[in-house]
């Protein structure tokens, strides 16, 4: 059975490896999402997956990239499927934009409970100044 090629570079075999960020379209978009949230860059799988789980920064630092990362994991699929489906492409910096409402919008969502945390995450994001958070 053959592996399809992967709809959003065209370049090789379609897998969760590749496509979580091996390929050159997914990486660019978790670059943009990586620098916002100041962390470490991660190619492969695994190592992100390990990455993710031993964050050791402060609560809204750490609850922000995993915000972030599921929101790159979610906004990667969606554009595979709909590329797959509708033939519809849409570029890096479009699908950005739409990432970064909805982190944005899911901040906003936690300044009622708890307004310190959202003002710090709200801060962190969007601070392009790349400034670490502190530990």
């Amino acid at each position: 059975m053959d592996i399809p090629t992967c709809l959003l570079c065209n370049l090789t075999g379609e897998s969760r490896d590749h496509l979580y960020f091996d390929c050159s379209y997914s990486f660019d978009l978790w670059t943009l999402v990586a620098s916002r949230c100041r962390i470490r860059l991660q190619r492969t799988w695994g190592i992100t997956i390990a990455q993710m789980e031993m964050l050791s920064i402060q609560k809204p630092y750490r609850l922000l990239t995993l915000l972030s990362w599921q929101a790159t994991m979610y906004w990667l699929w969606k554009e595979r499927n709909d590329r797959h489906r509708s033939n519809t492409f849409r570029s890096v910096d479009s699908i950005f934009s739409q990432l970064d409402r909805q982190i944005r919008n899911k901040i906003q969502s936690f300044w009622r409970s708890n307004p310190t945390l959202a003002s710090k995450m709200m801060q962190s994001w969007t601070d392009t100044t790349g400034t670490s958070p502190s530990s």
